[in-house]
């Protein structure tokens, strides 16, 4: 498997530079916070699909836990050439990052972050060490609506702190899977660099649009479940 393609998967959520500064910008409590249904997404490599990312929430009063796993697998015939699983735990209380946990398989090579509430700070052990941050930061995660408030986060594959800043570019119709989404524009730049998009109305996570570092485009998007799935089989 080339190395390239082993790159961009860690530039989905790792920075260019490893800043440990502890400075955030909370997410209002409860923003943007899914009622409980699940979300699946496609990934692309230059318009051609090469995995997906199933996201499954469970909502318990005033607590919210969301259950992801990235699964990615490059195939020459029936031979399997390398191989991608992320597995992510997040959990909020009242829109509060409390507790988060990723284990990644990257071809062989394992590693895990685990994030928990220490007081009024977050204790974080990634492959590195560990660090302590405020709270109000979230996993770079991308599907929580209060993302673009954010100007830090917690990588979610090294568990470091990035500092990103994010714009709103436009709000038009987005083509995705078979449908028209209102749906607002974000531009996302600092130690992360990528385009993300958001229902304009709900504040879903529609998609995320990215350069590799082979310059390859990689493409996040939003995958429902087809009409006939749904009632007909």
């Amino acid at each position: 498997m080339p190395r390239p393609l082993s790159r961009f998967l860690s530039l989905l959520c790792r920075p260019a530079l490893l800043a440990l500064l502890l400075v955030s910008v909370a997410a209002p409590a409860g923003a943007g916070m899914p009622a409980g249904d699940p979300a699946n997404y496609v990934i692309k490599r230059d318009g051609k699909p090469i995995g997906t990312l199933k996201i499954d929430f469970r909502r318990d009063g005033k607590t919210l836990v969301a259950k992801s796993r990235y699964t990615i697998q490059i195939k020459l015939l029936a031979i399997v050439l390398y191989r991608y699983d992320k597995h992510m735990t997040e959990t909020y209380e009242d829109g509060q990052l409390v507790a988060y946990e990723t284990d990644i398989d990257d071809n062989g090579t394992k590693s895990s972050v685990r994030v928990t509430r220490d007081g009024e700070r977050l204790s974080i052990v990634h492959p590195k060490g560990r660090l302590t941050a405020p709270l109000g930061l979230y996993p770079s995660t991308y599907w929580p609506a209060a993302t673009p408030t954010l100007t830090r986060m917690i990588d979610s594959s090294d568990g470091i702190l990035i500092d990103v800043k994010t714009t709103e570019v436009a709000t038009a119709n987005l083509a995705i899977d078979g449908r028209t989404v209102d749906a607002k524009r974000y531009a996302m730049t600092g130690d992360l660099e990528r385009d993300i998009w958001y229902a304009a109305e709900s504040g879903e996570w529609l998609k995320l649009k990215m350069k590799a570092s082979d310059d390859s485009t990689i493409e996040i998007e939003r995958d429902w479940d087809p009409v006939w799935k749904a009632g007909l089989l």
